[in-house]
């Protein structure tokens, strides 16, 4: 290791050391709208009440990773039925979200100190650690590679203004991140070469993983049969919005409203608090609206607004709605999977700001199965324009379909490279493939690649 990277580490795991009791007190006030960790606050510090005597670690940082982890770790174990699996988050909602993980232990993720970190290692004892997407801290990496264990980074990708970033350190960052990581499994090839630039030697190439899924059709095709039923008129669902985006959103749904009279509007926010100031902001314009915990059997949805304010019932939300904007792109979030609705032949909106999907809405938009509203005038027209529209608002769906399912392939490809790294399984590390449609059009060799 160079002295200015010992320097750093040194520096590093001083300033988290006295940082991390501070960060788990900023972090739970600031979820404390959320469900609040309660004493559970104390397993960012390291102390857990639950342990394993040697476990597969997987880590997502919040509910979105979660939920994309789920089918991965669903097939993993199948795979190893008799392995110890423990799931880490940083978020009481990412915990929520994986609690029907059946056999799997969910703990908060330790901040990365030395000392929280060395904890979560000894009470758990973790023989291999796979991270989904970019989660690379170095307390927690250098402990890994220290303990001899396999890191795996799956579905990663990292944008280029991070790349630019890290490479103005890039002996320090070779030295404390690259260096003890033993695969980056990327989401795209741009992605793998952008790892490689900081340093990582062992990469390959999947696709993501969140093409993939596997929600519930059951709870959709249910919903969508009471919604044909006694739900008239057409439903335009917000989904996963953020902290002002709502008074846009809202806004827009009742300009559109003046042109179709019996458009309803069912809203989902990402987090607890921005569902209280959608709630906040409809009282003050006098608005009448329905609340889904109050509203058991959904048949009775009457009132033109919907909040969607509980957990886990996505594919019901889905299953109300004729067409989606997906949030977090009205805002610097960078917008939020849109594969999801798409899995249903939803027609699709984004607004302008979609970088953490940027792959897969561009190919949406240039296909037709979504629409690029990048003003709240032009979420409006696109509205209005779906809506009276049939053939066109069916027709988006099922392009959007057709992405989602070009682009399948990926989970299987990386629970090969985690059986690689993890069992040795050497018919694995020879594979190169590309595993599915979109990668194969890509003009390089998809698969397992080792920098010489």
């Amino acid at each position: 290791m160079h002295i200015k990277s010992l320097l750093a580490a040194i520096a590093y795991k001083s300033l988290t050391t006295f940082a991390a009791p501070l960060g788990a007190a900023f972090i739970s006030y600031k979820k404390r709208r959320d469900p609040p960790y309660g004493m559970r606050v104390l397993e960012l510090l390291g102390l857990y009440r639950q342990k394993s005597e040697g476990c597969i670690w997987f880590h997502g940082a919040s509910v979105g990773e979660v939920m994309a982890l789920k089918p991965l770790i669903t097939a993993f174990k199948k795979a190893h039925p008799k392995e110890d699996i423990v799931l880490t988050t940083m978020t009481t909602t990412g915990a929520n979200a994986g609690a029907s993980l059946k056999g799997v232990k969910i703990v908060f993720s330790p901040l990365d100190s030395p000392l929280g970190v060395a904890s979560f290692f000894h009470r758990f004892k973790p023989k291999a650690l796979i991270i989904f997407e970019t989660e690379l801290w170095p307390n927690m990496l250098a402990k890994a590679h220290k303990n001899k264990i396999p890191v795996l980074v799956v579905n990663a990708r990292m944008q280029e203004k991070n790349l630019r970033s890290y490479l103005k350190h890039k002996t320090i960052v070779k030295d404390l991140i690259a260096s003890n990581i033993t695969e980056v499994v990327s989401i795209s090839i741009k992605d793998m070469k952008r790892f490689e630039k900081i340093g990582v030697e062992n990469t390959s190439v999947s696709g993501n993983i969140k093409y993939d899924l596997s929600p519930r059709d059951k709870l959709f095709s249910d919903t969508r049969t009471i919604k044909n039923k006694y739900i008239k008129g057409k439903v335009f669902g917000a989904i996963s919005i953020h902290d002002g985006e709502e008074k846009l959103i809202i806004d827009a749904y009742l300009k559109a409203k003046q042109e179709i009279s019996d458009l309803k509007l069912v809203f989902v926010a990402r987090h607890h608090n921005t569902t209280v100031l959608a709630q906040n902001y409809l009282n003050s314009l006098n608005i009448r609206y329905q609340k889904r915990s109050a509203t058991e059997d959904i048949s009775k949805f009457k009132a033109d607004i919907l909040l969607g304010d509980t957990m886990g019932e996505i594919e019901l939300y889905f299953g109300l709605c004729d067409l989606v904007l997906m949030g977090g792109s009205f805002d610097n979030t960078g917008g939020h999977n849109p594969l999801e609705p798409a899995y249903f032949s939803l027609a699709i909106l984004t607004g302008p700001v979609y970088h953490n999907f940027k792959d897969t809405y561009d190919r949406m938009i240039e296909t037709g199965g979504a629409f690029l509203a990048d003003s709240q005038e032009n979420l409006v027209r696109y509205i209005v324009k779906l809506c009276r529209d049939e053939i066109l608002l069916e027709e988006t769906g099922v392009r959007a379909l057709d992405v989602q399912q070009q682009g399948k392939g990926a989970l299987d490809y990386t629970l090969e490279r985690i059986d690689a790294n993890v069992y040795g399984d050497k018919k694995s590390r020879s594979r190169k493939i590309a595993p599915n449609r979109h990668l194969k059009k890509q003009p390089y060799m998809v698969g397992h690649h080792k920098k010489k």
